[in-house]
């Protein structure tokens, strides 16, 4: 990892960079981001665009106390405008193009409909093009760098985002009203759901990667990345990401021997569920973690409950074709001070319930059909895939992040899409295959420094 550090300085510095130019720049920020996007172009730094605009997103979504930083979440428009720029302008680099993208054309097609109700018309346009232009470039940029630099694209992703979560010890610098939220640590990012997602996803992007090639990793490697995410996964208290990696690492066993024996073993599961849920509060108590469990939230669902009872009441409003995307985002905000009041604070924390506010039931059913067939191709690649998908399932039926393009959990679903449905990543092992080798690009040193 040191090492990994010491090749990639200048990346790092430029990050630095970043924050800085935030802070202190302001405005400066929306020139200086797609800016330093046709620079890294330059110097053929493909995987630093990536990795860049990873750390964008999540220094967008840290928490609002740092009010010099919230031009992130404005700013960050400019750097996918970039990317996408690149990639439309120079399309000959990226053929053939991958086909996650044609899997989820019908909705997309569709999601421009729904903006004829749209309240928030400009928001909703930006928010549907913005999502729409991640599925279209992520696979691709993926795609793209792994045709380039083989699997160490995919070593430094990983050991990329263990340093995202290590770099969030920093915060206690500031003291614990920066780094904690009730107890419960988060980081670089807004919340600790966040950072619980983040780690989440490293695990299950790990495990991919190495049920892919066995040896992308040595065991020290691997010892520190699952011990590093195991870490932040903890300390974040988040029970939803805790039970959605438990999922993807018993049901991707029992589905890669058998799909018949999974769906066998998750009925299973779901009975036993509902029998520790009915007697979760004794069993809790006894193990002595009812204040990791947070056993008085509960009941409440830490407010979630009352916030899908608050969203159904306004999806019998938008019910067939919804009200375009960031509906859902108006509909919360609108209601702030109530919601509040009734104990709840943020959106709607169900991907499904948001996409129904903002596509409706057609949109809904249109997006989870080419959701559902990815994974089922998929898993004729890797037999992981479908222990992802129900894992991810159940990461959304509790944060809304799915229904999000511009935060960093759905770009990182979206690579582990990629690895499992393109089949010069998923079959390289095939006897036919050679291992991709990586050029000898290097990144050119930053003019003054």
């Amino acid at each position: 990892m040191l090492s990994y550090l010491a090749r990639n300085w200048q990346f790092f510095l430029l990050i630095i960079f970043y924050v800085v130019v935030g802070i202190y720049g302001g405005p400066i920020l929306f020139l200086f981001m797609p800016l330093s996007v046709f620079f890294m172009k330059s110097r053929d730094m493909w995987p630093e665009m990536i990795f860049g605009f990873i750390i964008v997103l999540v220094l967008s979504d840290i928490t609002p106390w740092f009010f010099s930083m919230q031009v992130f979440k404005s700013a960050k428009n400019t750097y996918i405008m970039a990317l996408s720029a690149v990639f439309l302008l120079e399309r000959y680099r990226f053929v053939p193009f991958s086909k996650v993208f044609n899997i989820f054309l019908p909705f997309f097609v569709y999601s421009f409909f729904p903006l004829v109700f749209s309240s928030t018309l400009l928001v909703a346009v930006q928010k549907t093009i913005s999502y729409m232009l991640l599925y279209l470039i992520i696979p691709n940029y993926v795609l793209y760098n792994f045709r380039i630099w083989g699997w160490d694209f995919f070593r430094n992703l990983v050991r990329f985002m263990a340093v995202v979560l290590i770099s969030g010890l920093f915060i206690h610098y500031y003291g614990p009203f920066y780094a904690y939220f009730v107890g419960r640590f988060r980081g670089l990012f807004g919340n600790p759901n966040g950072i619980a997602n983040f780690s989440f996803l490293l695990i299950m992007l790990t495990t991919v990667l190495l049920s892919v090639k066995k040896d992308l990793f040595s065991w020290k490697e691997k010892l520190f990345i699952y011990g590093t995410a195991t870490y932040f996964l903890i300390a974040s208290g988040s029970r939803t990401s805790l039970v959605a990696v438990f999922i993807f690492l018993v049901f991707g066993r029992f589905f890669a021997a058998s799909p018949l024996l999974g769906m066998l073993a998750l009925l299973g599961v779901f009975g036993i569920a509902e029998i520790v849920l009915n007697n979760i509060a004794p069993i809790v108590t006894y193990l002595g973690l009812q204040d990791y469990i947070r056993l008085n939230t509960i009941k409440s669902g830490s407010g979630r409950y009352f916030a899908w009872s608050f969203a159904w009441t306004h999806i019998q409003d938008y019910f067939v074709f919804g009200g375009g995307f960031a509906n859902d985002e108006r509909i919360m905000r609108k209601n702030r001070v109530y919601l509040e009041r009734m104990g709840h604070q943020g959106g709607v924390h169900n991907s499904f319930l948001s996409f129904w506010l903002d596509v409706g039931i057609v949109g809904l059913l249109i997006f989870m059909r080419s959701f559902v067939l990815v994974f089922i191709k998929a898993s004729k690649n890797v037999s992981l895939s479908m222990g992802v998908m129900f894992a991810v399932l159940f990461s959304v039926s509790y944060e809304s992040w799915l229904v999000s393009s511009l935060n960093p959990y759905t770009i990182i679903l979206l690579v582990i899409i990629t690895i499992l449905s393109e089949e010069e990543i998923a079959l390289w092992d095939r006897p036919d295959a050679e291992e991709p080798a990586p050029e000898n690009l290097t990144p050119a040193p930053i003019p003054g420094v």
